[in-house]
């Protein structure tokens, strides 16, 4: 008993840390950082100097045609649209996701990787752009809480059905020995 009560209070102990600590290593708090689309009219700077300087040299090939569009599909799928935040910039129709998903053609175009394009928005935008926060840190807590929780509850099944077998078993066995007590006289 005092074995279940005490994996029961782990199972607690895990729940509260797994829904208290934050999804990703950003302050709740702070808003995420996030660059707004050139309003109308408004000259910005392409990606010049600034991105080569910040992502380097493009390792790979310059993508075109169906092959650009599936990368692009691939890397807007794992990146956070900043101003709806439940969905990815695939699909987001806000304009913050259109603007992101103009940079990543454009980067996937010049040559650069899908890896180094999610590293850019990353850099640029901090951790919380991704939609499957990373497995280390605090965010390991998001990941290894369920399979905890869910080994914790089937060894709490367990000893349960375990713990009702026995008494039942017992229950029997006293009941067999006054049977045979009374029958025996």
């Amino acid at each position: 008993m005092r074995r279940a009560t005490a994996l029961l209070g782990l199972l607690a102990l895990l729940a509260a840390l797994a829904f208290a600590a934050p999804a990703s290593a950003q302050e709740p708090d702070t808003p995420p950082r996030v660059a707004l689309p050139p309003a109308e009219g408004e000259v910005r700077p392409g990606l010049g100097v600034e991105t080569s300087h910040e992502l380097g040299d493009p390792l790979g090939r310059p993508l075109s045609g169906e092959e650009l569009d599936r990368a692009v599909a691939e890397v807007a799928a794992d990146i956070r649209c900043p101003k709806c935040q439940a969905l990815s910039i695939a699909d987001s129709g806000a304009a913050p996701a259109q603007a992101m998903r103009a940079e990543a053609r454009s980067l996937l175009s010049q040559g650069y990787t899908r890896e180094r394009v999610i590293a850019y928005f990353e850099q640029r935008y901090g951790e919380f752009v991704l939609l499957e926060p990373r497995a280390r840190g605090l965010n390991l807590i998001v990941w290894a809480a369920p399979a905890g929780i869910v080994l914790i509850g089937g060894l709490l099944v367990a000893l349960r059905l375990r713990q009702r077998r026995r008494s039942a078993n017992e229950d029997l066995d006293t009941y067999l020995r006054q049977v045979e007590q009374e029958t025996a006289t």
